[in-house]
C-alpha cells in the first residue's frame, strides 16, 4: 500500500462541505471543501482553469469571507492558504 508523505505544517481534517468561491465582477463557484485546517483547505470543483491567484472563500454564501491565496492546483482541485486577517 502506497501512503502519501504530509507534508504540511499544520494538519487538517477530512470534510466534505459545500462552499462558494466569491471573485471579483465575476459569478460565484460552488466547491466542495475536501479538507480544512485553521490554515488553509482543498477545494474540489468542476474547473480550476479561471481561478485567480487569490480570491475569497464564503461557507455561508457570503456572511463571513476567508481571503485564500492558491498554493497548488491540478485541474480540479486547488490547495488554498488563508490570509491571517491580522495582516490585512
Amino acid at each position: 500500500m502506497l501512503t502519501m508523505l504530509e507534508r504540511r505544517r499544520f494538519p487538517r481534517t477530512k470534510v466534505f462541505k459545500g462552499a462558494k468561491i466569491i471573485l471579483a465582477n465575476r459569478p460565484t463557484v460552488n466547491c466542495i471543501v475536501r479538507n480544512l485546517g485553521n490554515h488553509g483547505a482543498c477545494l474540489h470543483l468542476p474547473s480550476t482553469a479561471d481561478l485567480p491567484a487569490e480570491f475569497d472563500l464564503s461557507f455561508d454564501t457570503g456572511l463571513t469571507l476567508r481571503k485564500c491565496r492558491v498554493a497548488w492546483q491540478t485541474i480540479t482541485n486547488v490547495g488554498v492558504s488563508f490570509e491571517d486577517p491580522a495582516a490585512r
